[in-house]
């Protein structure tokens, strides 16, 4: 499976998927950490 197949089945199955570095019960940025707190307190469903 090619990378572009991946990201589209990814799609496919989770409307919204958040690449971060870390997870989301501890990112390891900034960036990442507000992206789950946005996400979390509009509670929307990720992956």
């Amino acid at each position: 499976m090619t990378t572009e197949e991946k990201i589209h089945q990814q799609l496919a199955t989770n409307p919204i998927i958040l690449y971060m570095k870390g997870i989301p019960a501890n990112p390891q940025c900034g960036f990442s950490a507000k992206a789950v707190g946005i996400l979390n307190g509009l509670k929307v469903p990720f992956a």
